[in-house]
Order: structure tokens, then C-alpha cells, then sequence
């Protein structure tokens, strides 16, 4: 019903209402009078009253739902402005959804707001060393001069990443708010999935969280899957405005701070534009190759005496139940706790918002007969700036600690943790950061420029086991631990080496992983129809090793993205 009407029929019920007021009146003044007379009308006096007590309720009904309308259309209001992710500042006109679009307002079931969303996607990419990967660049795993596919290119199409987008906001009392949002696209892999005739995606939920905000006590509460605390916000602490770097790349770059997980998160509104938060999210330890190097009559060789790690048991159990057996767990009874601190205050026209905050995880594994238990921890900052309102924007983001390698956008083949000589578990301290301005020369255009990286340290030793022929196990110096330069990397350069089985062997485990990219977005139609926006992106990525027998190696990645999206419901 459009406004007009609406107000129409207010006026055309208040006026019903001053009547039916105005007769309840008369009749109770007549009562006494009549009331000898005529039963009948007493029981009309009632009547009159039922009906005018009705009436008095459906108006506060239809007001009630006039402020929710207004609380709503204050919500979007607030979110214009919002930085969106991946893919430039979002248009105006609804509630901001997690690509970084804001819905239109959606439609009604009762009392709540269901809003649909997403995008229809066609991209593609190209590589000039074939990783066999989709949108999503595994930059961890860059090939040195060894592999095969170092010396292949890859381009290919994908329509994977086309998100279907539901949303619901409904107002329980007049301070108590609850959303629901679901995030949905076909980047899965399971075994159905092929290249060869029918692709056969399957669908997947990327988020899929309840939230509920309490406005008078500035409370907010979210629970299920979400991108992680310790990513990096555009505003406060909530999980609705997190913020991603605005590529195509669906693993974004190396240097950002990114998980995708179940957890449960409380943020509280503070006085001076601050907001505090603390979460409780699903764990998991990404471990380093469990094997050391053996030295033989003091030359250290890539072998793997006995095939295991001395008195090695199972570090990574295999999925059961509802997890599928072909992937394997990690023991974990902790999870990892994450707090943050945002500030967002409006410095002389510009808007600003900065946070810190830190992450506590715990590792454990089992060997030699014995449980080993150990803590790691990271420190968290990151500075959002309007520079020029409306045309530039700068951003910042670092993580720096110990065991915080799943967390970096290349996290395939850097680990959290190494091993020690007693079997017992050791984090490796990691950097990652990332730098990047986004300029906006037209409404309809942004353009953008990013750089980051992740930085590893070594953490190796050495130990001297005996030999044990019960278990196949020789005698003699391990070299163990993460980037020890007793491992060999001599047959990095030549095409054919592998990790294992000989001297001219290439362990080449990463030392740091950087990227420089850049790219724009543009919207080629925006309007009643939805939005059509189009984008390229190009990026430079450098994996570098860390120094072994044969030296320092490097593998290099030049890569160039397109996008073509429509938003039907922006």
C-alpha cells in the first residue's frame, strides 16, 4: 500500500473513531435514564464500547508498524556510505548485504522483512604457470621450476561464484532487532564436480549466522558462520560489516586476514563512537610436514627414514560421521578466542575507523607416547580513511604473532605449527599485512591499487635419534622444525624434483608469499532493473623459499582477472 493510501486510511479510521467516540459518550450520559426503560440499549452501550476498544487496538497496531517502517527506513538510512567489499562503495536503497551491495527493502511475510540478493557471474581467468585452480588462487602454492606445470599457462571460464543472497530483519519488541542472513554460490569441490562434460557444482553456503541487537542496552549477539572476528571491519565489530580487499580473486591477496567459520560473537556498543567485541570460533591447526630431514655420514639428504616422524602417531585423524572420511581433522578442544576494539569517529569531515584487538589459539598433538599442548597469539590492527570524501579511501590491515597461518589468504602451505625434537609442538611466527586506496572518479567507477604480503619465520633444530630396526627407523642427525637450511633445495630449478627420494631433491618450503595488484570496477547500468557492473583485475606474485642446500628459489605468478556481473535485485 502506497504512503498516500495509508495516510488516507488513517484519517478515514480516526474520523470512524471520533464517532464511534463521540456516540460511546452520548449513550453513557443517557444510560442512567434509559436504563429503566430499555435493557436493549445497555447492552448496545456495551457493544458500542467492545467495538470502540477494537478499534483503539488495530490503530496502535497500524501505528506500531508505521515505526517499524521508520526504524527500517532509519537502518538504511545509516548504512549509506558504507565501504563495500569486494567491488567499490555500494548503491543506496536498502540493507547492506555481505558483497558489499545494500538490498533493495524486499518484501513482507507478517512482521518481518525478507530480502532477496546476490549476483550472476561470468568470469575468467588467466595464469602464465598453470596452478589447475579456479577463482580461488591457492598463492601458497605457486610452482617452482621443478613441477610440470610451471611451464604451462592456464585460462579459464567460471560461473561458479554466482551468490544467491536471503536476508530477513524483524523488530521482536520496540529494542530488540533479529536478522538472519544466508550466502550461497557454487564454489564447491566435491568429487561430482568435473571438467570433462557436465561440470556438476554444488551449492554451498559461504555464511549463514542469526544476529540479534539490542538497542537499548547496545548489545549485539551473532551466532554461526561468519567471516572471523579478527578480519578486518569497515565499521564497529559486527559480523554484517566486514570488509574485504575489492578484487576479483576469490582467495583475495596475500597479506589479508580471512577465515570463513562457526562462532559466536557478543560486540558492545561504548560512549565516544567505540565498539568492543569478543568471540568463541571453530579451530583448527594446520600443521607442517611431520617428517625431518635425515643426515647420513654428514650429508643431509631429503629421506624419510621409516616413512614417519620417530614414535609418530596420527597428528590429523580422518573425518567420521558427518565429516567426510577423504579429509582429515586436527585435535582440538579449545577454541580460538579472538577480541577486538573499533573506533569510528568523523575527524573533520573525514570518516574514520580503527581497530585492534588479538587472537588466542591452542595447538595439540600426541606423540611419544604423550600429549603435547602449547598456546599461540596474534595482535591485530587495521585503519580505514576517507582521505578525500567521496573520491579516495585508504585502508591498512596487519596480523602479527605466533600460529597464525590459516588465517592468511595463503594459507595452503604455510602452517601454524612445526615439531620439535621431543615430538612437542612449536608456532611459527608469521606476518601478514596488506596496503591498498581505492579512488572513485565517477559515481559509477572505482579504481584500485593494493599491495601485501605474508611473512614467515624459521623455527627449526636438529636431533640425534638412535637407531631402531624394529620400526625401520635409522640412526642418526634429523633436521627438523620449519625453513631449516640443513633441507635441500637443489633440484628446485630443474623440472622433474621432488620433495623426496634424493639428493638433487626440492623441499623449498615458503618463506614469505607478496602480490601487487590492480584493477577496476564500473557500472554499466544502474537502475530499476538491477545494476550491471563489469571489472578486471591484474595482479604480480612472488613466492620466495627460505635458503637450503642448493640455495633460495622463487616461483612467480602473473595473472590477470575479468568479471561480468548483473544484480537483479540491486
Amino acid at each position: 500500500m502506497s504512503e498516500v493510501k495509508q495516510r488516507a486510511a488513517r484519517q478515514g479510521l480516526r474520523r470512524l473513531l471520533t464517532g464511534v467516540s463521540m456516540v460511546a459518550i452520548f449513550a453513557s450520559f443517557c444510560a442512567p435514564a434509559l436504563a429503566a426503560a430499555d435493557a436493549e440499549t445497555k447492552a448496545e452501550i456495551r457493544a458500542l464500547k467492545e467495538q470502540l476498544k477494537r478499534l483503539e487496538k488495530r490503530l496502535e497496531g497500524q501505528a506500531q508498524s508505521q515505526r517499524q517502517t521508520e526504524r527500517k527506513v532509519e537502518r538504511v538510512e545509516n548504512a549509506k556510505g558504507v565501504p563495500a567489499a569486494n567491488g567499490g562503495p555500494a548503491p543506496i536503497g536498502g540493507i547492506v548485504s555481505k558483497d558489499g551491495s545494500i538490498l533493495p527493502a524486499g518484501f513482507w511475510f507478517k512482521n518481518v522483512l525478507i530480502t532477496p540478493g546476490g549476483f550472476f557471474e561470468f568470469a575468467g581467468i588467466h595464469r602464465d604457470h598453470n596452478m589447475g585452480a579456479d577463482l580461488a588462487t591457492p598463492f601458497g602454492n605457486i610452482p617452482y621450476n621443478n613441477t610440470v606445470t610451471a611451464h604451462q599457462d592456464e585460462t579459464r571460464f567460471t560461473a561458479r561464484r554466482s551468490r544467491l543472497i536471503f536476508g530477513t530483519d524483524a523488530d521482536l519488541d520496540n529494542v530488540t532487532h533479529a536478522k538472519m542472513y544466508l550466502a550461497a554460490d557454487f564454489l564447491s569441490d566435491a568429487q561430482t564436480g568435473t571438467l570433462t562434460q557436465s561440470d556438476s557444482w554444488n551449492l554451498r553456503w559461504r555464511e549463514l549466522y542469526f544476529k540479534v541487537d539490542r538497542s537499548d542496552l547496545g548489545l549485539h549477539l551473532a551466532a554461526g558462520q561468519m567471516y572471523t572476528l579478527i578480519s578486518m571491519n569497515s565499521r564497529g565489530t559486527t559480523p554484517d560489516t566486514f570488509i574485504t580487499p575489492p578484487v576479483i580473486d576469490d582467495q583475495y591477496m596475500p597479506g589479508y586476514t580471512w577465515s570463513r567459520q562457526v562462532g559466536i560473537r557478543l560486540s558492545k556498543d561504548l560512549p565516544f563512537n567505540l565498539q568492543y567485541a569478543f568471540s568463541a570460533e571453530m579451530p583448527y591447526t594446520s600443521f607442517t610436514n611431520a617428517t625431518p630431514q635425515y643426515s647420513v655420514n654428514g650429508l643431509t639428504a631429503n629421506l624419510y627414514p621409516g616413512g614417519a616422524f620417530p614414535g609418530a602417531y596420527n597428528l590429523t585423524p580422518v573425518g567420521g560421521s558427518l565429516y567426510n572420511n577423504a579429509n582429515t581433522i586436527s585435535f582440538n578442544d579449545v577454541p580460538d578466542l579472538m577480541t577486538k576494539l573499533a573506533w569510528d569517529p568523523d575527524l573533520f569531515g573525514h570518516s574514520v575507523h580503527v581497530e585492534g584487538g588479538g587472537m588466542l589459539r591452542n595447538f595439540t598433538d600426541r606423540e611419544f607416547g604423550g600429549n603435547h599442548d602449547v598456546w599461540g597469539g596474534s595482535a591485530e590492527l587495521g585503519v580505514i580513511v576517507s582521505v578525500i570524501p567521496k573520491w579516495l579511501d585508504f585502508q591498512v590491515s596487519a596480523v602479527s604473532g605466533r600460529g597464525n597461518g590459516r588465517y592468511g589468504a595463503s594459507d595452503q602451505s604455510i602452517p601454524d605449527v612445526t615439531f620439535n625434537q621431543s615430538g612437542g609442538l612449536s608456532p611459527i611466527h608469521e606476518r601478514q599485512v596488506m596496503i591498498g586506496l581505492t579512488a572513485h572518479p565517477t559515481p559509477a567507477t572505482d579504481v584500485y591499487v593494493f599491495a601485501g604480503g605474508e611473512f614467515l619465520a624459521a623455527n627449526y633444530s636438529y636431533a640425534n635419534y638412535p637407531k631402531v630396526s624394529a620400526l625401520g627407523i635409522g640412526g642418526g642427525v634429523y633436521s627438523l622444525g620449519y625453513g631449516n637450511p640443513a633441507y635441500v633445495n637443489a633440484g628446485c630449478n630443474f623440472e622433474g624434483a621432488t620433495s623426496s627420494g634424493s639428493i638433487g631433491a626440492c623441499v623449498g618450503e615458503t618463506k614469505d608469499v607478496r602480490q601487487i595488484t590492480t584493477g577496476f570496477w564500473h557500472n554499466l547500468y544502474d537502475g530499476p532493473a538491477g545494476k550491471v557492473r563489469v571489472g578486471a583485475q591484474y595482479s604480480y606474485t612472488i613466492r620466495d623459499s627460505f635458503q637450503g642446500i642448493g640455495g633460495a628459489f622463487k616461483g612467480t605468478e602473473n595473472m590477470i582477472f575479468t568479471s561480468l556481473r548483473y544484480y537483479p535485485f540491486n
